[in-house]
């Protein structure tokens, strides 16, 4: 995975977390393992660029258009049918560790279709 690789999969991460407005201890733990299992190949320091996408996060979160638009945008880091296939995976796994809401089905389905060629 290449660092804006890695970058785009922590930002939808990082949305994903808002997709049911509860935002879990388990899920921030998840988040921060993921970022140490895919690793950072940055001169960016890390913990600035986890702070700045919540915060984007959290304002994306307010309007159901800009969700759909950024999810659009981070995926397009992702052109492969196996790379859109991993997103899905690490994205429906931090989902489903405190179960899977309406709202976080919802949020998962617009990341499908963000991503044609995992289908």
């Amino acid at each position: 995975m290449t660092q804006p690789q890695r970058e785009a999969l922590f930002d939808i991460l990082s949305l994903s977390i808002y997709a049911d407005a509860h935002i879990s201890l388990v899920e921030e733990d998840l988040i921060q393992s993921a970022f140490v299992a895919k690793g950072w190949k940055s001169e960016y320091p890390k913990s600035l660029f986890i702070e700045e996408s919540f915060a984007r996060a959290r304002e994306v979160a307010e309007s159901d258009d800009m969700v759909m638009d950024y999810l659009t945008e981070r995926a397009s880091s992702f052109t492969s049918k196996t790379a859109q296939a991993e997103v899905l995976g690490v994205v429906k796994d931090l989902l489903a560790r405190d179960g899977m809401t309406p709202d976080e089905n919802e949020f998962f389905n617009l990341l499908i279709q963000a991503m044609p060629k995992a289908k």
